[in-house]
């Protein structure tokens, strides 16, 4: 062999060994720092040639192989030297051994050193690119594929989010198709009643205006006992109705739909795209470097925006229904309290203006109006402090939800109608290949259903809180009306009661006392016959209401169930493709 071939051959053996020392050396260094699977890498000889294309090495190195990739930790690393004859010179079988004996691990530094390394620079190989989450590296050419499975990935999200919704919707607050009839019932029951004792007093004592001395208590007794019936009836209604709201939030709680689970839910989702769209975003930067993929990268920023939009509305369409919920169950809750409290002591009123008859003792009608006072007061104000009682429960959860709601809770839906559109012009006006974006049009359709169903719900709500409104003013008028004319009947048996002169039983008593409870009954009859018919009204409006949406496909539980199947729809198609 001549000594220029001998010198190669060293230079050769030389270069090899400096390699293999230099990984395993790293490998040591970090034996403990990951357990992942660890590949081979071996260059063929052509990329040694590009090395002297690059002229990076000399032609003394045209013979080595090139380690061209990184060595993930997990395996042992194997190094194939073939360099040319280094195994006469029994090379090849000392550095195999090194190489099997070096059973390590390589670090995340490690990986991002060789990676730069100038060997794999002059081999080709590429050294920009994303790093995922998951720790792997993508270039700017792969980055519309990945953006496409990670945009699924947020619709899935998004969905799942939208569902839980209309699940706490149909949960939370529920209301039973014959609650509002099962209630009206009994209080026409208790207004009936109560009308009743009204006109036989009105009757009775009217005809004894000009002989008092003639009213026999055991007549007049039935104008006071009958009306106390109706009362304990309407009491009662009011709190099995009370009860039968706390069972049904009680289940809810269980099912998974209590304040806390909910916000605990919609936050971990709320966390899940976001971290999923700040991905998309990298990736989507990374796409604008591609000179390849910059017009497909405009159209993923398009529709990256759209897909905030969706994740805000559905934010607050949560909102919505979690405020609205919690609203409307204190409200009805209060309600109904305020409702047994009313009658309650209306009855009670009765109770002492009955024994004023039994006993003969007509400074109880004192007591009588004392609690026909507290009932009409009652049922004046028991309608606003309920509504007063339900917007502060109202507020209290939409602050305990702002830090999930966040920006979103100022999106306007004209946000999202405006990106869609812009997404669309994109769509037909975009250079890009029409197969290149036939992913991204196909879900320009499932944005358009999300879209229409966010409006849609939108101003349903709106009309339905317009409708609640007028409710809620007419309830507060009919309120100070009726218990306005408690409060004036409460005065007169007062008057009655608690004057001495009256409460004698002398003619000139008789006869006042006579004339003041007389007029007490004939204000309770228009009163009594109003509730009656003011109840019925309310009623019989919202079955033809109900009947009108069934009809047309717009009930709340037809909508919730419609957009369910659209969701499973939406769902089934997005795994599809």
């Amino acid at each position: 062999m001549a000594p220029s071939d001998r010198g190669k051959k060293l230079f050769a053996i030389f270069l090899a060994s400096s390699l293999l020392l230099q990984t395993n050396l790293s490998g040591l260094a970090c034996s403990a720092a990951d357990s992942s699977v660890i590949e081979t890498a071996t260059v063929e000889r052509p990329a040694a040639d590009n090395l002297v294309a690059n002229n990076l090495v000399s032609d003394e190195t045209k013979s080595l192989p090139i380690l061209a990739s990184v060595i993930p930790p997990g395996q042992s690393r194997i190094v194939d030297l073939a360099a040319g004859d280094a195994g006469e010179a029994g090379v090849e079988s000392d550095l195999s051994a090194s190489a099997m004996d070096s059973d390590n691990e390589v670090a995340g530094d490690e990986k991002e050193s060789i990676l730069k390394s100038p060997l794999l620079l002059a081999a080709g190989e590429p050294i920009e690119g994303f790093k995922l989450t998951g720790g792997a590296s993508i270039s700017p050419d792969e980055t519309p594929d990945k953006i496409d499975q990670i945009t699924k990935e947020i619709l899935l999200k998004e969905i799942e989010l939208e569902r839980y919704n209309l699940h706490y919707s149909l949960e939370v607050a529920k209301q039973g198709r014959w609650k509002g009839w099962r209630y009206a019932g009994f209080q026409e029951i208790n207004a009936g009643m109560g009308l009743t004792g009204a006109i036989i007093s009105t009757s009775y004592r009217g005809a004894r205006l000009d002989n008092a001395v003639k009213v026999r208590p055991c007549i007049q007794e039935s104008a006071n006992y009958v009306p106390m019936i109706g009362l304990i009836i309407g009491a009662s209604a009011a709190v099995i109705e009370f009860g039968i709201n706390g069972y049904h939030d009680m289940v809810a709680r269980k099912n998974g739909f209590a304040p806390s689970a909910a916000i605990a839910k919609v936050g971990g989702l709320k966390n899940d795209i976001d971290r999923l769209l700040a991905e998309r975003d990298r990736l989507t930067k990374l796409e604008e470097t591609s000179q390849k993929c910059a017009l497909h990268a405009e159209i993923d920023e398009a529709e990256a925006k759209v897909l905030k939009d969706l994740r805000d509305q559905s934010l607050q369409e949560f909102e919505r229904f979690h405020v609205g919920a919690r609203r409307t169950l204190a409200f009805q809750q209060m309600q109904y309290f305020f409702d047994f409290a009313k009658n309650a002591t209306n009855a009670i009123g009765y109770e002492f203006a009955y024994l004023s008859l039994h006993r003969h003792r007509r400074r109880y009608n004192g007591n009588a109006g004392a609690m026909f006072i507290v009932s009409g007061a009652l049922t004046m104000f028991g309608p606003i402090l309920s509504r007063m009682g339900g917007k502060g429960v109202a507020e209290i959860s939409r602050h305990r939800i702002r830090p999930i709601v966040g920006d979103a809770e100022s999106a306007k839906i004209a946000t999202l109608e405006k990106d869609l559109a812009n997404l669309n012009r994109l769509f037909k006006e975009s250079q890009v290949a029409p197969e290149a974006i036939q992913k991204c049009v196909a879900r320009g359709g499932l944005y358009g259903e999300h879209q229409k169903s966010f409006t849609d719900e939108i101003r349903a709500a709106e009309k339905k809180n317009n409708a609640a409104k007028l409710v809620a003013t007419q309830n507060v008028g009919a309120g100070l009306y009726v218990g306005g004319t408690k409060v004036a009947s409460g005065i007169l048996f007062s008057i009655a009661g608690f004057n001495h002169h009256y409460n004698t039983k002398s003619v000139r008593s008789s006869h006042v006392t006579n004339d003041l409870l007389f007029t007490a009954s004939v204000i309770a009859i228009p009163a009594g016959a109003f509730s009656m018919l003011d109840t019925l009204r309310i009623q019989v409006k919202g079955e033809l209401n109900r009947h009108k949406q069934k009809a047309a496909g717009t009930l709340p539980g037809q909508i919730i169930a419609t957009r369910l199947k659209q969701l499973d729809a939406m769902e089934a198609n997005i795994k599809r493709n």
